[in-house]
């Protein structure tokens, strides 16, 4: 999975959780901020997100990621195995 993409299945699960306009949406929103967000929702995302992608994403990393762009670049490094991936 590329950045692209990454990106685009963020958007859309931006759509279904967060009630949010995937074209209002690129790598520099920021959840809180622009998105305002709750953490329930920002929860719901994190889960989902590390089932659809099948990365771990730990609590105390899915605090510090503020904006898609955060969230995509982690993923991505994840995914390509040079941080933790894979649920360990």
């Amino acid at each position: 999975m590329n950045r692209a993409e990454i990106l685009a299945e963020l958007k859309a699960m931006l759509a279904e959780f967060g009630d949010v306009d995937p074209e209002h949406v690129d790598e520099q929103t920021a959840f809180i901020a622009d998105l305002a967000l709750d953490s329930l929702v920002l929860v719901r995302m994190t889960v989902v997100a590390e089932e659809r992608f099948g990365v771990r994403i730990p609590d105390e990393v899915a605090w510090e990621l503020h904006t898609v762009g955060a969230v995509v670049g982690y993923v991505e490094e994840a995914l390509a195995g040079r941080i933790g991936a894979g649920g360990e």
